[in-house]
């Protein structure tokens, strides 16, 4: 009996392999994209019940990548394999991402800064501060992390000034995510910003634009008349 069950196994796999192939993930329902991700992680067991339940529970397959490596080795299942494979699959997507937007004049594609964004911090389940900086030509040339609690990231105006002048920077995009999912600024959004804008006025430095980003969704300061 082990024959012929692996032997459908196998051809279920390769037949999943051959629809991507031909027509990418058009060709493949979510669940089954999840489930040819899987079978590279365990190549001797049928992944097509843990797909499903892996997709019912986080409700797509953003939320998943969005899964933070405990969530995904303590539920369902999924193996110290398939979770790594799942956030090599994310951090492998925000580098594509983060390398796109060096290429380009980000002030006139700022879209690519919101994509990067929103791969990199928008599904965070707290607060994260980020901070793009940009060269004369608009090109990234860094960026920084500031990590905080669920509603409020640890900013410090004078070092973002600092580490501009550090790398030669001369513009900066900052951009934080709302981990409750609405892209709204709050007092302590406008503050900051202010802060942060007052701080590059000091070493000649322009303020671009500030981002809330969610998963699905960005806010620009700039587009809703909020920078000074």
């Amino acid at each position: 009996m082990a024959g012929p069950q692996k032997n459908h196994a196998d051809g279920h796999r390769q037949r999943l392999r051959e629809r991507f192939l031909r027509a990418g993930l058009d060709g493949l329902l979510d669940y089954e994209a999840i489930e040819l991700l899987l079978t590279y992680a365990v190549p001797r067991r049928d992944m097509k019940p843990l797909a499903k339940e892996l997709l019912e529970a986080y409700g797509s397959i953003e939320k998943l990548l969005d899964a933070t490596p405990a969530d995904l080795l303590d539920r369902h299942g999924v193996g110290a394999s398939g979770a790594t494979l799942i956030l090599l699959l994310r951090q492998l997507c925000a580098k594509y991402l983060e390398q796109k937007a060096r290429n380009v004049d980000l002030i006139d594609s700022i879209e690519k800064a919101e994509n990067f964004a929103r791969m990199k911090i928008g599904g965070g389940r707290k607060e994260t501060f980020m901070v793009m900086y940009l060269n004369s030509r608009n090109q990234l040339i860094e960026h920084q992390q500031f990590s905080g609690t669920i509603d409020r990231a640890a900013v410090y105006p004078r070092e973002i000034a600092e580490f501009c002048l550090r790398v030669g920077a001369t513009a900066v995009i900052l951009i934080h995510n709302h981990p409750s999912g609405l892209c709204m600024p709050s007092d302590n959004d406008l503050l900051t910003t202010n802060r942060v804008l007052e701080a590059l006025k000091t070493v000649h430095v322009r303020l671009v634009d500030h981002l809330i980003v969610t998963p699905g969704a960005c806010m620009s300061f700039r587009a809703r008349n909020l920078l000074k």
